[in-house]
């Protein structure tokens, strides 16, 4: 069966979350979400272990997860889109990395190219493996590599998608210094793109100077949403994580969260 016809997708539109949230065994995993995403935001989504950040991230993306409220990309319900309009305006880099072990780097990446119909597949996925720094990757077979390069293929597949949102469930969990600078990057440079970026992370220096706005979830269900520094607050940080900390900035104008 053909999939019904999908408008091009903009990158005008805001993401509203309203009452929004994920659910498992009919219990909520935090208060209800109400958010507004405005094209060019990277909000980074931060909490301790078990808080809810990987389920809230495939609720958004239907991805296994059940969710309760509304979910908006302009007027677009993105709980009512067919599967294939989906992938049209949102792509998702998950925690399992699992595909394939047969497929060709290039072949898994093309995937991605192919999920949102990019006229020129080819081409999209040389750029995307490009832009994810892995064109060297692109014969070998998925099965053997490590797992960080697991994670950048991912990364391209997602990259290849081009979407106009895009969430990445702990991108640089696998990875070295070098590349998750490099991720850092992708994250600001696809934000000046007007995309909408969402990410989980537990970096909260890494959160600090990738993100336009954090969302801090608590164990308790409650959260602090808003600008990183207003956010990642010494207090708190020390209610949600147990843990004191200060915000410092090195004379670059880069700045990290250390512990006390």
């Amino acid at each position: 069966m053909n999939a019904p016809s999908a408008a091009c997708p903009t990158l005008a539109h805001t993401l509203t979350l309203d009452s929004f949230g994920a659910y498992r065994s009919n219990r909520a995993l935090s208060d209800p979400l109400s958010l507004k995403l405005l094209p060019g935001t990277v909000l980074g989504v931060v909490g301790p272990n078990g808080v809810g950040k990987s389920s809230l991230l495939s609720a958004l993306a239907h991805s296994g997860v059940q969710s309760f409220g509304k979910v908006h990309y302009g007027t677009q319900n993105l709980s009512r889109l067919h599967p294939r309009q989906r992938a049209q305006v949102l792509s998702l880099l998950a925690q399992d990395l699992r595909a394939p072990d047969e497929l060709q780097v290039r072949e898994l990446v093309a995937i991605g190219a192919a999920a949102s119909m990019r006229k020129d597949l080819e081409a999209a996925t040389s750029q995307a493996l490009h832009e994810a720094d892995i064109s060297d990757l692109a014969t070998r077979r998925y099965g053997a590599l490590s797992g960080g390069q697991r994670q950048l293929v991912q990364l391209a597949r997602v990259l290849a998608q081009d979407t106009p949102i895009v969430i990445f469930d702990e991108p640089t969990s696998a990875l070295d210094l070098f590349h998750q600078r490099a991720v850092e990057q992708t994250m600001r440079r696809l934000g000046n793109a007007g995309k909408i970026v969402i990410t989980a992370l537990h970096d909260l220096s890494l959160a600090l100077n990738a993100c336009t706005q954090i969302l801090l979830l608590r164990t308790d269900g409650d959260f602090h949403a808003g600008a990183p520094a207003d956010v990642l607050r010494p207090e708190y940080v020390h209610h949600a994580y147990g843990v004191h900390t200060s915000i410092h900035t090195t004379p670059r104008g880069r700045r990290f969260l250390a512990t006390e």
